[in-house]
């Protein structure tokens, strides 16, 4: 996450490519309430929230007498409206049979509950996913802005009981939890929308990301693993404060390599566009970058919050700074795990990451 060109997102740090490396889908957004086909059996839908990161593309694919639908939006009124006016306008009277969740993240399944009412559709998502987003609704709300403030002391921020910074979990947006009706696992085929959709498994963003890629009609849905215009956040969260997210959202870039070079990417956030290796290039990339600077930067002792200054612009405030934070524990860390950092734990229980 950065303000790198622009305003700071909640998915991540803007991070515009060249005009010239990705092709765009010529055609405008579908307005809320309205659908564009993509390819045969297969509509794109998009759903406004109520946020700076302002939509979410959702993908409704024919299946038999009804519909299977990739992810939902939030449980918020602004998104309840749209898919009202979708089931007028769209879906034709036919139900939503399955419903595809790609990662556990409000905007991605937080009207699953709703939905799941509304058409009695099945729930599909990953174990990891549907599993820890459980754990997450049923966390009492002050433990958890007592681990984040925990959190935050470890990496050098101190900040008052009630501060956003730790009140940013936004549950209010999930509609609650819903029924798991099938978990897909890694390379696991899905026939739905005129095509045959392999299950590929990525991380660093969410761990049990799921993306779907047909490769006959070279199609990926790509969640929010690959965005066109931000790089999705890659932080340490307070739950599991030594994990490696960046390690895994490397490997998982290198995964969707195997996917055909002119794949259109059907991203949960902006436009559709080719040129799928070039994206994967660019996010590479910054990161690379980002580690390089943070290699340099920690010659002397720095806490993740004395390096913000050398991967953002500025610092952020609020909800945001948690975000910064986190991303920047998630370079330290994969750089102490890779053993290009020392971490060193002081009295006061301050880390400070510096070079061996």
């Amino acid at each position: 996450m950065s303000d790198r060109g622009g305003a700071i997102t909640r998915e991540g740090e803007r991070w515009r490519p060249q005009p010239r490396e990705l092709e765009f889908l010529h055609v405008e957004p579908p307005p809320a309430g309205g659908a564009h086909a993509i390819a045969d059996g297969l509509l794109w839908l998009r759903i406004p929230l109520p946020m700076e990161l302002n939509h979410i593309n959702v993908w409704l694919l024919d299946d038999g007498d009804g519909w299977m639908l990739v992810d939902t939006g939030m449980s918020e009124d602004v998104c309840r409206e749209a898919w009202r006016q979708l089931d007028r306008n769209v879906l034709g009277g036919r139900p939503i049979r399955r419903l595809f969740v790609t990662h556990d993240h409000p905007d991605h399944m937080g009207l699953a509950p709703w939905l799941v009412e509304r058409h009695g559709a099945a729930v599909w998502m990953s174990e990891h996913a549907h599993r820890s987003s459980g754990e997450f609704l049923r966390t009492d709300p002050v433990a958890l802005a007592e681990r984040i403030r925990g959190f935050l002391h470890l990496h050098g921020v101190d900040v008052p009981p009630g501060a956003a910074a730790v009140r940013g979990d936004h549950r209010e947006w999930y509609g609650g939890w819903p029924p798991l009706a099938h978990a897909p696992s890694d390379g696991a085929v899905i026939e739905a929308g005129g095509g045959r959709w392999s299950v590929v498994e990525t991380a660093g963003h969410c761990r049990g990301h799921l993306c779907l890629y047909d490769a006959e009609r070279r199609l990926l849905i790509s969640g929010d693993q690959v965005l066109p215009t931000i790089s999705p956040n890659v932080s340490v969260l307070s739950s599991a404060a030594e994990a490696d997210p960046l390690r895994e959202f490397l490997a998982s870039i290198e995964r969707l390599r195997a996917c055909a070079a002119d794949t259109l990417v059907l991203p949960s956030h902006g436009r559709p566009f080719r040129r799928l290796h070039a994206r994967l290039d660019d996010l590479e990339g910054h990161h690379l970058q980002q580690l390089d600077a943070l290699r340099r930067f920690c010659a002397e002792p720095r806490t993740a919050f004395d390096v913000l200054p050398a991967m953002f612009r500025s610092v952020p405030r609020g909800f945001h700074r948690l975000l910064a934070v986190g991303e920047a524990v998630a370079h330290l860390n994969y750089l102490w795990g890779a053993g290009h950092l020392e971490r060193r734990i002081d009295a006061a229980g301050v880390a400070r990451f510096v070079g061996r």
